[in-house]
């Protein structure tokens, strides 16, 4: 009985802690969508409110008392061995956070709310220097965060750590530097890139008519989901049965259904955590990359493969209005060549702009670089690795998010997802047999499942390397990935 009160007064307070969570997600959903840009000061204001009102739940000491009292309990080994490693996470977390000042935190989300606004109207204006005072104030702030939090560790690795718990520089330097020299032989040796072909204008509610398709076709649940239109798609998670996705209405068609299978793959993970860890999900941090990594499974092993189109193409030939062939269509898809933006880019150059990104990260947090060298490294990495020139900032500096909220060491996570799914690809076809097989015989739910239940369900308990050694036996292993690679664009 002890066991129980322990387990469900826990719980109780989890609740509370989830419902502010919830307030918050759905304040930035309306920032992010619907909200009128002259309210956007005052919804700040507000949001910054719930999340100090959420970091005083998160860091009270009658939290710590909940924790201790279930973890020092004879019950406790009666908990799954998923429950009991989330628990002793939210202990880890309580502990770090706790080092930070409230005054600090309250600022540092303010900071972080005001950044990204000026980080939307630069990229509409296509000026880093709007952006640039928040981002040097961001960096320097996010420098105070990971140290108040992890003093004794170093800065970049504590940043790595936040999003993959145990990858640090020197993991991630031997995996990319051995990735580096596989796949720049083989961006250099493709073919012209093909234009892409012109498609009518299509409104926000075809471009969402499709993505419910899709999205109901791999295994997403709109019952239990919702779209919306933004500069950048994203998934957020407001509760199991409440998985919201994002995308931009610019993009094009193609780019528009990468997106959608992509984070169609964030939200069936999301929608499929095991029902005993629905509340302890809310401290699912530091795996990052097994969540990246089933997204860009959905998009890139299965979204890109040909006899993933083969049983829906006529519909979504109906829907979109194209006369485009499947060949065609597909090969589009695949139109592997290097490019300035990496959501648009292709699954192979895409690792380059991964791995330019964590160097510049890696360098700006070992103070060999400053903000103001930022847009020269960006563009002699990019002309370095992509042989291509930046011509404005919206290209360049300005094209992703991550950094006006302070998410600096999230972007290896895309790559590492990517490099367990070339392994991934072999433990899917030992048990349930070739993937082009099951894709064009329309039985792509069957990898859902099989992902479902090996995967999904035991939500943020196991790092990437543990998922890794339990269902494909093997340490994380860049060959899987490059033999696809080389399968697929080296001939």
């Amino acid at each position: 009985m002890n066991y129980m009160n322990n387990y469900e007064k826990l719980n109780e307070y989890l609740s509370e802690i989830a419902e502010t969570g919830y307030i918050i997600d759905v304040l930035k959903w309306e920032m992010d969508t619907t909200a009128p840009k002259k309210s956007l000061d005052f919804l700040i204001k507000v949001k910054t409110k719930m999340e100090m009102k959420n970091f005083n739940l998160a860091t009270s000491s009658k939290y710590l008392k909940l924790l201790n009292n279930l973890i020092n309990s004879q019950e406790f080994a009666k908990l799954s061995q998923e429950e009991q490693i989330i628990i002793k996470d939210m202990k880890e977390d309580y502990e770090a956070s706790k080092r930070i000042p409230t005054i600090f935190y309250e600022e540092y989300c303010t900071l972080l709310s005001n950044s990204e606004k000026a980080w939307v109207e630069a990229k509409e204006q296509n000026d880093y220097n709007i952006f640039k005072p928040y981002l040097k104030d961001v960096i320097d702030s996010t420098k105070k965060f990971y140290t108040y939090m992890y003093p004794d560790k170093d800065l970049y690795n504590a940043m790595l750590d936040t999003y993959e718990h145990n990858l640090d520089k020197n993991k991630i330097d031997k995996l990319f530097s051995d990735l580096k020299a596989e796949i720049i032989p083989l961006v250099k040796n493709l073919k012209p890139a093909k234009i892409i072909p012109e498609t009518k204008k299509y409104s926000n509610q075809e471009l969402i008519d499709v993505a419910k398709y899709l999205l109901d076709y791999i295994g997403f649940d709109n019952s239990r989901g919702t779209l919306g239109i933004f500069a950048h798609g994203y998934t957020c998670k407001f509760n199991n049965d409440d998985v919201r996705i994002t995308f931009s209405n610019n993009k094009t068609i193609f780019d528009h259904v990468c997106t959608v299978i992509h984070e169609g793959g964030h939200g069936i993970f999301e929608q499929n955590i095991g029902p005993n860890l629905h509340k302890l999900s809310i401290s699912e941090i530091n795996k990052y990359a097994l969540h990246e990594s089933q997204s860009r499974f959905f998009e890139n092993i299965l979204g890109r493969n040909y006899n993933f189109w083969t049983p829906i193409y006529k519909d979504i030939k109906d829907m979109l209005n194209l006369s485009l062939t499947q060949e065609e269509f597909v090969s589009y898809l695949n139109n592997a060549h290097p490019s300035l933006i990496r959501t648009g880019a292709d699954e192979l150059t895409y690792c380059l702009h991964i791995i330019m990104r964590y160097e510049i990260e890696r360098d700006l947090f070992d103070n060999k670089i400053t903000v103001d060298d930022l847009p020269r490294i960006w563009n002699e990495k990019t002309k370095e690795y992509l042989g291509l020139e930046i011509t404005n900032d919206r290209d360049g500096i300005l094209q992703d998010v991550h950094w006006s909220d302070g998410s600096f060491g999230y972007f290896p996570s895309y790559l590492i997802g990517s490099i367990f799914d070339g392994m991934l690809i072999n433990s899917v076809e030992k048990e349930l047999g070739n993937i082009d097989t099951l894709l064009s015989t329309g039985r792509i739910k069957e990898i859902t499942k099989y992902l479902n239940n090996n995967i999904h369900k035991y939500g943020g308990a196991y790092q990437i390397e543990e998922v890794a050694k339990r269902v494909c036996n093997s340490e994380l292993d860049i060959k899987p990935l490059v033999n696809y690679f080389k399968d697929k664009y080296g001939k």
